[in-house]
């Protein structure tokens, strides 16, 4: 701990370097010197203040699922590390190499909702709408900070244990902006917390990170669901304690799911990867190596949707071994009577801008 306070510490002139590009770049887009675009169709944005690990692929989700029956839905994400360029229409044979495993993951999920990927989102909606005359909804993934656009409601979230008012600016931290940025936010969501959270928390909490008066704070969880085979949804895995598996991840909070899995009673061994991981061939003959150390019988590799997005290339390498892979799900859950509060919120939002569209 004394080494990171002391490398922090070499690194803070940085930090204010590069504190006031981003000051400067606000102070710009706030006295409109820079210019914002706004849509008349519902736009609504899903993003954070840090480099990542809040989530938000699980919170544009629920967005999906409270919206997706009523609305003709759009998602745009940026495609963090896809190896194309410029704007790309996923389809259902999209590969993570043209659209990144994130928005890949979402269609796969939800293969009747459009999903793009653009790096200035403001190119990419115009585009979305001539590809789509019929879509009603826009969700941004990941664009707190892409203030090209201005969407017409900001989420903005924040870790439970990482909340952002105790973080520093990069490089020294992880933020990529000012604390003082999420006063732009509609709504804060402190997310992984535990459901158990006490009222007093929730206040102290909410007093800490909320910047605006009556700006609403709202509570969140993950919960993860029975994990299903990766090639054949209808096949699920009944963890217990006569089951052992090889946990592969490279997501920014993969320890969490280990310790869901080691709740049933079920030996878990965890090889853990960077965020984003692109998993070589090398790497994957070593898991199939390290699961049938584990279990000769019956290996079985858990995963995450979104990594599972980075394995599916080697589907036939992991059949002609015969190891099983299985995905754990995870969905948002509101506390207590935030869920109301936040699905009220989106549908008054989208409703009242969809009215104002169509009576201008």
């Amino acid at each position: 701990m004394k080494e990171k306070n002391r490398l922090r510490k070499w690194l803070a002139p940085f930090s204010w370097i590069y504190g006031s590009g981003v000051v400067m770049r606000n102070w710009l887009f706030d006295r409109q010197i820079k210019k914002s675009v706004e849509f008349e169709l519902p736009v609504i944005s899903v993003g954070n203040l840090s480099t990542g690990g809040t989530g938000k692929t699980p919170h544009v989700e629920y967005l999906i699922r409270l919206l997706r029956n009523q609305y003709q839905l759009g998602v745009l994400s940026r495609g963090y590390k896809r190896k194309t360029e410029g704007y790309y229409l996923s389809s259902d044979t999209s590969t993570v190499d043209e659209v990144g495993d994130e928005p890949l993951q979402i269609k796969k999920k939800f293969p009747d909702v459009m999903v793009a990927v653009c790096e200035e989102r403001v190119i990419g909606i115009p585009i979305m709408l001539l590809e789509n005359p019929a879509l009603q909804v826009v969700i941004l993934d990941d664009a707190f900070q892409h203030r090209q656009v201005k969407a017409g409601l900001s989420i903005l979230l924040t870790d439970y244990s990482k909340l952002f008012t105790k973080d520093q600016l990069l490089p020294a931290g992880n933020l990529r902006e000012p604390s003082s940025g999420a006063q732009r936010a509609d709504v804060i969501i402190v997310t992984k917390c535990s459901p158990k959270i006490s009222a007093d928390e929730e206040k102290r909490i909410s007093r800490e990170v909320r910047m605006n008066e009556g700006q609403p704070v709202l509570f969140s969880s993950m919960a993860y669901d029975e994990p299903y085979h990766a090639f054949d949804a209808t096949r699920k895995l009944s963890l217990n304690s006569s089951t052992t598996a090889l946990l592969v991840t490279a997501i920014v909070s993969g320890r969490i799911l280990l310790n869901e899995l080691k709740k049933s009673g079920a030996i878990v061994t965890h090889l853990e990867f960077r965020d984003h991981h692109r998993f070589s061939l090398k790497e994957i003959r070593g898991m199939i190596t390290k699961v049938k150390e584990i279990s000769k019988d019956n290996p079985i590799i858990i995963t995450t949707e979104k990594d599972m997005t980075r394995l599916i290339p080697y589907h036939d390498l992991f059949a002609s071994e015969q190891v099983e892979i299985y995905c754990a799900p995870v969905q948002v859950k509101f506390i207590g009577d935030d869920e109301a509060i936040f699905n009220s919120m989106i549908l008054d939002f989208v409703e009242a801008k969809l009215k104002d569209s169509s009576d201008g």
